[in-house]
Formats: C-alpha cells, sequence, structure tokens
C-alpha cells in the first residue's frame, strides 16, 4: 500500500512535468535520526534505540501540489515498528477563494501546548508514551478539508470517512507496554465499523482581528482514547480488558491574545456523550463535560522563552460511581533558553497531574554542530503518589539522539 501511494504521487509529479515542465518544481529533502535511551534504575533497560530516515517530496504546480512524506525506519526493541511507513500523502490546492487539502494528512486544531481540548482529529501514538518529539507523536488522517482562506476570517470543514485512535502500547517487546492484571490480557480492537455512520465531519471559524485571534469549532468524533472495561471472553475462557470506543459531539473555541513580550491564550470545549468507565470497571456511562484551559507564553528577551498551562476537566450531572473525579487538572510548564550564538538550546518541559500527584519532566541540550547537524542530550523523569505517571515511574531514563537534514 505504501509503495503504490508513493508511486502514484511520484507518477503524477512526472506526468505533470511532461505536460508543463517550465512550470513544475519538485523538491526532495528529509532527516536522518537515531535515538537511544537508557533506564536509570535497575536493571538499567535499554529503552529505546531506533533509526529513521524521513523522505519528503513535494511537487508544486501553480496553485497545485503533491507532498508525500515516508518513514524506513528500524527499531531494535519493538518490532513492528521497523520497515517503511507511509506518513503523509496528500493534494494541495491554494486558491484565491479556496484551498483543498485531500489525502493522508495531519490536522491541528486549537492553541494549546500538547494538550488536547478541540485539537481532536489527528490522535496520538503512544507506542514509546511521550518519549518522542510532539510532531511524532501525532497520528496522521486520511480526510478532505476544505478551507475558505479570508483576510479578515476563515472557515474549514473537514471530513474523515475512517477516523484513527490512539496507538496504545501493548506488545511484550515494548518497555512502555500497558499494564494488564494478571491472567487478563487486553483487547483494544473493537474500533467502530468503517462505515459512513462512523465517519467524523468537523468546521471551524477563524476571526482575525488586530489584537485578537478566535475561533469556533463543532465536530462530531469519538473519544480517540480507549475507555477500557474488564470482561470475559467465552472462545477463550478467560479475562479480558476491552477497549470502548463512542460517538461524541464537540463544540468549543480557542482565542489568542498577544500582549507585547506576553501571548494569552485560551481553549475551551463541551463534550457531548463522552463514555467515562466506572469504578467497578465493569461497564461505562455517557456525560457530559467541560474543558478548559488557559496558557501565557512570555518571549522574555535575551532568548529565553517561559510557557505555562493549566487545564480543567469538570464531568456533569456526576455520580461516585463513576471511576473518575468530578473536577481533574493539569498543570503544564516548558522554559528554553538559547546560548553560545544560538547554536545550544537549554530547555525543560513539564507536565503536573494535580488530582494523582503524578509528574513528568524533560530536560534536554540541543546542540546545533551546523545547519544541518543537531545532537540532543536529554531525561524523561516520571512519578507521582497515583496515575500513569507513577505507573511509568521505573521507565525514568536517559537519552541521547543525533539528526542530519538533507
Amino acid at each position: 500500500m505504501i509503495k503504490k501511494l508513493s508511486l502514484a504521487l511520484l507518477s503524477a509529479a512526472f506526468a505533470l512535468s511532461a505536460y508543463a515542465q517550465d512550470e513544475l518544481s519538485l523538491q526532495l529533502n528529509g532527516f536522518v535520526d537515531s535515538y537511544h535511551a537508557l533506564q536509570v534504575e535497575h536493571p538499567h533497560k535499554i529503552m529505546s534505540s531506533r533509526t529513521r530516515l524521513r523522505l519528503e517530496m513535494r511537487a508544486n504546480y501553480g496553485e497545485a501540489s503533491l507532498y508525500s512524506s515516508m518513514n524506513l525506519a528500524y527499531n531494535s526493541l519493538i518490532k513492528d515498528q521497523t520497515g517503511a511507513f507511509l506518513r503523509e500523502a496528500y493534494f494541495d490546492y491554494a486558491g484565491k477563494y479556496l484551498e483543498v487539502k485531500a489525502g493522508r494528512q495531519i490536522i491541528t486544531w486549537g492553541v494549546a501546548d500538547g494538550l488536547r481540548i478541540t485539537d481532536l482529529i489527528s490522535p496520538m501514538d503512544y507506542t514509546e508514551f511521550m518519549a518522542n518529539d510532539y510532531d511524532d507523536i501525532r497520528v496522521p488522517v486520511n480526510a478532505i478539508n476544505l478551507k475558505y482562506p479570508g483576510e479578515s476570517f476563515s472557515a474549514e470543514l473537514v471530513f474523515v470517512p475512517v477516523p484513527e485512535y490512539f496507538v496504545i502500547p501493548t506488545g511484550d517487546d515494548n518497555p512502555w507496554q500497558m499494564p494488564v492484571p494478571n491472567g487478563m490480557r487486553m483487547d483494544l480492537s473493537g474500533t467502530p465499523e468503517k462505515r459512513l455512520k462512523n465517519s467524523e465531519v468537523g468546521g471551524r471559524l477563524r476571526f482575525f482581528l488586530e489584537n485578537l485571534d478566535f475561533s469556533l469549532t463543532a465536530l462530531r468524533t469519538f473519544n480517540k482514547s480507549p475507555v477500557t472495561i474488564a470482561g470475559y471472553d467465552p472462545e477463550t475462557k478467560s479475562a479480558v480488558i476491552k477497549g470502548i470506543y463512542e460517538p461524541m459531539n464537540v463544540i468549543g473555541g480557542d482565542v489568542s491574545i498577544p500582549a507585547g513580550e506576553l501571548v494569552i491564550r485560551g481553549e475551551v470545549a463541551a463534550y457531548f456523550g463522552e463514555p467515562i468507565a466506572l469504578k467497578n470497571s465493569m461497564d461505562y456511562w455517557h456525560r457530559s463535560s467541560f474543558n478548559a484551559l488557559i496558557g501565557i507564553d512570555w518571549y522574555a528577551g535575551d532568548n529565553w522563552t517561559i510557557m505555562a498551562q493549566y487545564m480543567h476537566k469538570t464531568i456533569m450531572d456526576y455520580r461516585e460511581v463513576l471511576g473518575m473525579e468530578q473536577n481533574t487538572s493539569m498543570i503544564t510548564a516548558r522554559v528554553s533558553k538559547e546560548v553560545l550564538n544560538n547554536t545550544l538550546k537549554l530547555s525543560v518541559y513539564g507536565i503536573f497531574d494535580v488530582d494523582n500527584v503524578g509528574f513528568y519532566v524533560r530536560p534536554a541540550a540541543d546542540y546545533l554542530l551546523n545547519d544541518q547537524i543537531t545532537i540532543s542530550l536529554g531525561g524523561d523523569w516520571l512519578g507521582g503518589r497515583r496515575g500513569t505517571f507513577k505507573t511509568y515511574k521505573k521507565n525514568t531514563q536517559i537519552w541521547a539522539k543525533g539528526k542530519f537534514f538533507f
């Protein structure tokens, strides 16, 4: 399938070249990167060892273009991550009154940094949890994206015939495998049927004022991260943890306000019909929830950047039997500083799970050897009293990465 799509794009590019060689431009670029991580605690296991070649091709002809990117990857730990993988492949048309993007693409909405309020179309790949660049964690979707690109406002309509869902680590060869109680197995195969009634559709209106940008969104989607409940499989006569995916409707919006060295960001969304597991893990209920985020970015000068966010979720019509608290909160912070004539970037990113008193911290140093080569060193520190970050406490690691652009 990957070869067919890539060959189709290349064939189309060369066909355009033969038709109008003087007006066609072809671009081929990409990068090679290699990432390796070591567990801090005993027994000091190799947590990751992977190398990747990313190839990107774009053919431009007037207002239209074809874009394709694919990964050729080798992963010494997770075998199904080795091979050739198509990432994006789409047709793009940018007219004066209409923009069209059709094919496999990444769609981002909202203004949040690393958190999801209205940004619900492209799910996340947690194969190695958060030990990946955020851009690589995003999962592309096959979609048709229509946009009116006005000067003071824009209107966007997105149709996804077959939605994508979170990639959850379940393989025994993966150090980030989601823990499963003894005697049970996990079955996340129950995604909705690939039928038109289970498609995804949404719209967004964006407004650009002098000192204010804001947008309004509406989306018919699914819970991309599965709700898990316990059950019994009569065929295997064993207990099983099943993943539940249910349709839900989302209405929301976001705002961005520049104020000198500061940018104030906000995002809100109401989820209608969100599935929430019960405390007994045997069933789930549908509830509406209100989700909000406020963030501030401070570009303090002298190459300092400081960002902070607070996210809050409230479940409506709450009952004590639900497996979530009525109110949950998350705080994130990011601090970075560039030194040595902007060749060395020092940064720290952190997430604090208020309710579970859990944390994730990633310090990093990125050194630019030249315009093409970057060497990075860092770590991932996880812990807490409860929740996911505590679960992965033993996976605290140090890592090194090299990246070459061409």
